[in-house]
């Protein structure tokens, strides 16, 4: 054989291992997952939360640590700033973040005409959601999606209807970042929660 066709096949046959590795990986991920959230769910996992105010920068939020015995498994950080709200789930599997998923809301008041011809103040909610699939922490796949919803409407898009977005990873060592600094918070400022917090 020409030692052109010798390399190409090893390459395409490189490339066909990785594709295939890839997507075990990513169906590794979803069974992790789904396992966690029935877990949530079905409110088996012991959960620790804490509420904070950060002054400087007028974020108010609450953070939420679920865990299996004394394994952590998922972390949950809320927090508003200004017009946006935020809510930022992490997932963790033998202490490796394997999935972190954020939804970002943005409330504010536009103006439109109606069927009579007036105009009508109309409050919109743009949401943003991105999804960071990890593999010994580093991103294997990003995607996000971005929709809006209007109180004028009777028919608005829910998430499910909307096709997520390959994106590249750029933000993906942000969330490991806030990933490392939720896991330094420290565990005493934790407590058990009271009824009726999910």
């Amino acid at each position: 054989m020409k030692p052109t066709l010798i390399l190409t096949l090893c390459i395409l046959t490189s490339a066909i291992s990785l594709a295939q590795e890839k997507r075990e990986i990513l169906a590794d991920i979803k069974s992790k997952y789904l396992l966690i959230r029935e877990l949530v769910d079905n409110n088996t996992l012991r959960q620790y939360y804490s509420d904070y105010t950060c002054e400087e920068s007028l974020e108010k939020g609450t953070l939420i640590f679920y865990y299996n015995s004394r394994e952590l498994k998922h972390i949950i950080h809320e927090y508003i700033q200004g017009y946006v709200s935020y809510k930022d789930e992490y997932y963790i599997w033998d202490d490796q973040l394997f999935f972190e998923f954020s939804t970002h809301k943005v409330k504010y008041k536009d103006y439109e005409k109606n069927k009579k011809k007036r105009i009508e103040k109309v409050d919109v909610i743009l949401t943003l959601e991105e999804r960071f699939y990890f593999h010994e922490f580093e991103p294997i796949k990003c995607q996000f999606k971005d929709f809006e919803t209007r109180s004028n409407r009777t028919k608005n898009l829910k998430t499910n209807y909307v096709r997520n977005q390959i994106t590249d990873c750029n933000q993906a060592n942000k969330f490991i970042e806030k990933y490392n600094v939720l896991l330094a918070y420290p565990y005493n400022n934790l407590t058990l929660p009271t009824k009726g917090i999910s």
